[in-house]
């Protein structure tokens, strides 16, 4: 099982959206586990479960039984290990290998698997580094945005240094993207000088039919086929599958 880490320390840069759509294009072609670290537990509401789960990953790491967490998503191949909302962070153990312990025994039911991060710098992401495989860096396409990624690549080559933990950076992700603004077309030409033009992803772009399937409780992949934003997520599982 490859595991991919979706993870930024700036909210509101489609991080979730990326972790939603990019796992539910990639079960187009492989089969799929979903996991939601945040304990704003977002992810649910994009699959359109509404109501609490009982049990979810976060218990998970505490009683290491992953497989009790795991549900249907409601489409084929793709499998949820939701989040807990009302879960207490300080009730986790201070191990940075927990997450990574707990999936060994899934690794052999499942060909990729997806961890969408909390916006913090935490035992959370700590543990979700010690996990992957692959990292994958959603940035808002905006100058803050860059400024944002830059002081966090930093951050996570240290952390992950000092896990000592080999992973890949497949790339950053510019979301909201317009090419008919000047500065989004600047932005992402700083952005490729500043880390490298192969560690800058194809965009996506803005499409207010993302928003709209959140809503809905569908990914966009199965609310709107033909939008922008469901072409650039699967063109984006094709080039991470071809990377990967």
């Amino acid at each position: 099982m490859k595991t991919i880490l979706i993870a930024n320390r700036k909210g509101g840069v489609g991080k979730t959206t990326t972790a939603l759509n990019l796992a539910t294009a990639l079960s187009l072609y492989k089969k799929v586990l979903l996991i939601d670290l945040d304990t704003q537990s977002h992810l649910q509401y994009g699959f359109g479960i509404k109501k609490g789960v009982k049990r979810g990953i976060h218990k998970a790491l505490i009683h290491g039984k992953i497989e009790e967490v795991i549900i249907p998503s409601g489409y084929d191949n793709l499998f949820l290990a939701p989040a807990d909302i009302n879960f207490d962070i300080a009730s986790i153990p201070p191990k940075k290998n927990r997450l990574k312990r707990i999936l060994r025994s899934v690794s052999q039911e499942y060909d990729i698997c997806i961890i969408d991060t909390p916006p913090t710098s935490d035992i959370l992401l700590t543990n979700a580094l010690s996990a992957s495989n692959y990292a994958i860096v959603p940035m808002q396409t905006e100058y803050l945005g860059l400024v944002g990624v830059i002081q966090f690549l930093k951050m996570f080559y240290k952390t992950a240094s000092q896990l000592n933990t080999k992973f890949k950076l497949l790339g950053v992700v510019p979301t909201l993207y317009n090419k008919s603004i000047e500065e989004h077309t600047k932005i992402i030409e700083k952005l490729k000088n500043t880390i490298g033009e192969n560690r800058v992803l194809e965009p996506i772009r803005k499409d207010f039919e993302l928003s709209k399937a959140f809503i809905a409780g569908k990914p966009i992949l199965y609310y709107k086929k033909r939008s922008r934003g469901s072409k650039d997520y699967i063109n984006l599982a094709n080039h991470i599958l071809s990377k990967i």
